[in-house]
């Protein structure tokens, strides 16, 4: 699925007719269904004063519930007071109960009872051809982006990753923070919209990279790219554009992880991932579920680390945390044989890294432990006995 924010010509990119042509496969008519907000009156009198800070909440959390049930090829377009859905999997009657049903699911979502109005999605359902739906929609598009003004850019920070043997945080990876707290921001995991912040994490990374050098500073900077940005002809070109800028001499102080895999994900697009990646970052990790049925295989490519996000509730808990520290203790024993190492991150205690550590896992992300940093530091010393102390205070509060 792609996410289309407004474009003109005026702003240096092609038009929206233009950008729909280019999706619409040879294609020449569209089914288009468009979702309104309405009553919008009645949530801003329930917020009063707080509307203003709670509608782009509101908003965003739509956007995420739409992305998570439509198709890949299809493509969402956000306005001021809802949204269009070009349908690249449906036609006709489909794509109009496609639109009927999110529309039902998302009232559902949002009021929690049928009977409650306050927020009311309507669909509509049209066949028009390209230049007809631009001619429409462009417009109505361009101005809602002029009323609105330009968003503000996403605060970024930078996760320390501990490097376990060596008993350093030697690498930092460029997350997405909530501004107002500094704390890690769930960009919407469970779309395929990532290609934008993918390449906005990227372009951090480098400006990072640069005034870290130009101080004297050094340290491996990562940035996770979604596997779905990276399995995409136009997401792939964007993230190798980017990169093809970078100062080359820093190449060998970069981390790219392949987020997101999820188990049995095709291996001939795994392989073509890193065969074209690796000329611009040497160094790449891949971001795996614990229940890979095939890890062997993965391994055979010989990423430079592979990575396992950990639940710290499932920790909590003997059955499952037994369940996590066997498959990891299996993941650390094949991979050692190909010269791969492994990774956790997740929300762990000090007694849940020192577990892992004593496991062998090469390196510990948390930001529990290791809180997110507001800018690019130089990699620091770190002893594994830390952990052990803190470990030890856990234990006796």
């Amino acid at each position: 699925m792609a996410r289309m924010d407004v474009e003109t010509e005026a702003a240096g990119g092609p038009n929206l007719a233009e950008r729909i042509r280019r999706l619409a496969n040879g294609r020449s008519t569209l089914d288009v269904a468009q979702f309104q907000f309405v009553g919008i009156a009645d949530i801003r009198k329930r917020y009063g004063a707080r509307w203003s800070e709670k509608r782009d909440r509101v908003s965003q959390i739509a956007t995420d519930f739409i992305s998570r049930r439509i198709a890949q090829d299809d493509v969402l377009i956000a306005g001021a007071d809802g949204f269009l859905l070009v349908f690249g999997s449906h036609a006709g009657q489909l794509a109009e109960q496609a639109a009927r049903r999110i529309s039902a699911e998302l009232n559902t979502f949002f009021l929690g009872e049928p009977d409650l109005d306050d927020i009311q999605i309507s669909s509509q359902h049209h066949a028009m051809s390209i230049d007809d739906f631009a001619a429409a929609f462009g417009a109505m598009l361009a101005n809602v982006q002029k009323a609105a003004g330009p968003s503000d850019p996403v605060a970024m920070g930078f996760t320390p990753v501990w490097n376990a043997r060596g008993g350093a945080l030697s690498a930092f990876f460029v997350t997405p923070v909530e501004a107002a707290t500094g704390d890690p921001l769930d960009w919407d995991r469970g779309s395929h919209r990532h290609a934008e912040m993918d390449q906005r994490k990227l372009k951090t990374s480098e400006i990072a990279m640069r005034s870290l050098w130009a101080s004297g500073g050094r340290a491996i900077v990562g940035v996770a790219v979604h596997v779905s940005t990276l399995n995409s002809q136009q997401g792939l070109s964007r993230i190798v554009q980017t990169m093809a800028e970078f100062d080359r001499r820093t190449a060998r102080y970069r981390l790219l992880r392949v987020s997101c895999i999820e188990p049995g994900y095709p291996r001939i697009y795994l392989g073509d991932i890193l065969r074209t990646m690796r000329p611009h970052a040497p160094n790449i990790a891949l971001g795996l579920d614990l229940n890979e049925p095939d890890l062997a295989s993965i391994v055979k490519m010989q990423p430079t680390a592979i990575g396992f996000t950990i639940s710290s509730r499932a920790l909590d808990q003997a059955g499952p945390r037994a369940d996590i520290h066997a498959k990891v203790g299996a993941a650390i024993e094949l991979a050692k044989h190909h010269g791969v190492l492994v990774g956790v991150e997740g929300d762990l205690q000090p007694e849940h890294a020192m577990h892992f550590l004593q496991q062998g896992v090469s390196f510990i992300c948390s930001p529990r432990i290791w809180p997110v940093r507001a800018s690019l530091p130089s990699a620091e010393l770190w002893p594994a006995t830390r952990l052990l102390e803190m470990t030890q205070k856990t234990n006796a509060a």
